[in-house]
């Protein structure tokens, strides 16, 4: 309160601390859910005055220095006409204060705006500043972690198990930069929209009837560390042995494969004696839309973790269309889902994509046409064989134009077109990188050099059936985390697992895949039709080749994708459940065209 007399009246300076504690007591207002004081208000209208923030944090000395020795009889008489002409002033604001929580505000507001420099801008549009960096003290021990787990996804998560299962008192870090611990990334796209128990809790049923949800562990298994205790808590050994290390909301910005140590964008150093490099990788997104309003250019989204798909969800209610970009696997999923969510009401969704059909760069063309009328069926507005030209700010909403001149107006976009592997930190470093493929190179050990592990999206390994690959599914993650997991503890066996991926859009459609499943490449389809005999699409023509018909009803079969020498690369799986291993093992073999009669007997697709 001292402060704003000396701004009004600059004599009244030698009002008491005790004096504007009074009244900063009186004009307390007891109604209001948190003590509402006079002295608080004016300190936030003067949030942004440097120079009110010195005379308010000195203003306790200030006052005792110019009072102090001050007894002349002139000087007081003075100081007393200033002191009743500032009462006069300003008493009427303050009976107003009084008498309601609105009457209060609507007075400070006044009082504030009188002695506050002018401006142009209204408080709405005077940009907020941004909040402090955490300051930490300088680092003065760097704390050495035996297993350091650069990534809080799938492929750390079982690591760590398998580290665990080794060594149980193992001493791991798992860095973040997400805030949620480790979690499965499929129920985002899959079950959550179909089964959901709980959204804001991610439970869900899974197809079994079981309730789960995303989280391997709940975070409380975890020790938080957090960034003011990494000094601490990582020089200290393991006391229990239960939960693991976590630090959240990081990200490693440097890493010295020499000194064996990683730097954290907070400043922070760590030692490790084995590290896993599983940053994942990132969304795609489209450069066009980066033209649009702020405000417009926030409804489009790419999709890839929890805050995501809660937003989504949120925004999937009631009278909105929604476009999703892409007909890939996240694409076709997440219009499957959306679909399924907005049954019974008047959600729109519009799924655009380049390809012929659903699912165009994986499955046979014939599949792909008629997998598109099956999520027509479902509710999906499906626009094949256009690509997004721009996108426009209509109304608050999104316009998006494609290149066959039609514009649809979106509430949101979801743009859905793959990921690109996070290798900066690698790259940095000095590792050596897939220029062909993406990727982070790495032997049959998952090795990238001495000590230096990777896994999950982010690798290119050697496949001993099909060659080197970069393989982003789910299942290489669990799989390819563990192996290197174990080969941190010392096992050094190479990675030899077969990854497999499946999918579901809606009802009729349920598939699972192994192998190298491409529509570039030559496939024979079996399928039945309820009591009707084998069919084979018999000659292994290239799929852009055999159209087949749309009349079909493709209920269940499997489909063998080959390479140049007709050997067998891919195995789909179409509605035919519980025949992963006899795929892998096909491929195992290296079986080849040739003996695809016997092999159809295998999948028992006719029964």
């Amino acid at each position: 309160m001292s402060a704003l007399l000396r701004t009004v009246f600059p004599r009244v300076a030698s009002i008491s601390p005790s004096s504007a504690t009074s009244w900063r007591r009186t004009a307390t207002l007891s109604r209001s859910p948190k003590p509402f004081t006079i002295s608080n208000a004016l300190r936030r209208s003067y949030a942004s005055s440097h120079s009110h923030h010195d005379s308010h944090h000195h203003h306790d000395s200030h006052d005792k220095s110019d009072t102090a020795g001050r007894h002349d009889p002139e000087y007081e008489g003075r100081n007393q006409l200033y002191i009743l002409f500032a009462v006069a002033a300003l008493g009427p604001v303050f009976w107003k204060l009084t008498e309601s929580d609105s009457t209060a505000k609507a007075a400070v507001k006044t009082l504030a705006a009188a002695v506050t420099p002018s401006s142009s801008k209204t408080p709405a549009e005077t940009p907020k500043p941004a909040a402090p960096p955490v300051k930490l003290a300088p680092q003065k021990v760097v704390p050495e972690v035996t297993y350091v787990l650069v990534g809080a996804g799938t492929a750390s998560f079982h690591a760590m198990q398998a580290i665990k299962e080794k060594e149980p008192d193992a001493n791991i870090l798992i860095i973040g930069e997400e805030s949620h611990a480790p979690y499965e990334r499929p129920p985002l796209s899959k079950e959550l929209w179909f089964n959901t128990v709980n959204k804001n809790d991610l439970k869900f049923k899974d197809w079994q009837g079981n309730e789960r949800n995303v989280f391997f562990f709940p975070p409380e298994s975890y020790q938080l560390v957090e960034p003011a205790q990494i000094e601490s808590i990582l020089s200290t050994p393991v006391h229990d042995a239960s939960k693991v290390r976590w630090i959240k909301n990081a990200k490693v910005s440097a890493l010295d494969v020499d000194e064996q140590v990683v730097e954290l964008d907070i400043g922070r150093k760590i030692k490790y004696k084995k590290i896993l490099i599983a940053t994942g990788g990132v969304p795609k997104s489209l450069p066009n839309a980066k033209a649009l309003p702020a405000d417009v250019q926030r409804k489009v989204t790419t999709y890839r973790g929890i805050d995501d798909f809660k937003k989504l969800h949120n925004i999937a209610e009631g009278d909105k269309t929604i476009v999703v970009i892409g007909g890939g696997f996240l694409g076709s999923e997440l219009a499957a889902g959306l679909a399924q969510k907005g049954k019974g009401s008047k959600l729109k969704v519009v799924q655009v994509f380049p390809e012929e059909g659903n699912m165009g760069q994986i499955f046979p063309k014939y599949l792909t046409k008629w997998t598109t009328e099956k999520m027509r069926k479902e509710g999906v507005d499906v626009r094949p064989k256009v690509q997004v030209d721009s996108f426009e700010a209509d109304k608050g909403k999104v316009a998006v134009v494609l290149n066959d001149k039609s514009k649809v107006v979106a509430d949101h976009v979801v743009v859905a077109v793959g990921i690109k592997p996070s290798v900066d930190l690698a790259e940095d470093a000095g590792l050596e990188l897939d220029e062909k493929r993406g990727g982070i190179l790495v032997n049959a050990e998952l090795e990238a050099r001495g000590n230096v592990f990777a896994a999950g999206d982010c690798t290119s390994y050697h496949d001993i059936a099909l060659g080197r690959r970069r393989v982003e599914h789910y299942d290489h993650a669990v799989a390819s985390g563990r192996r290197a997991g174990q080969n941190m503890v010392g096992e050094k066996k190479p990675y030899n697992h077969q990854p497999m991926f499946w999918s579901d859009l809606g009802p009729e459609i349920s598939y699972e895949a192994v192998g190298n499943i491409d529509a570039n490449s030559p496939t024979v389809g079996v399928w039945a039709k309820g009591n009707d005999k084998v069919k084979l699409n018999a000659d292994a023509l290239p799929a852009s080749q055999k159209d087949g018909k749309l009349d079909e009803q493709y209920g269940k079969g499997v489909v063998f994708y080959m390479d140049r020498k007709k050997k067998i690369v891919g195995i789909l799986m179409w509605n035919l459940l519980g025949k992963v291993d006899v795929a892998r093992s096909i491929i195992k073999q290296g079986k080849t065209y040739t003996d695809i009669n016997d092999l159809v007997t295998l999948f028992n697709v006719h029964q």
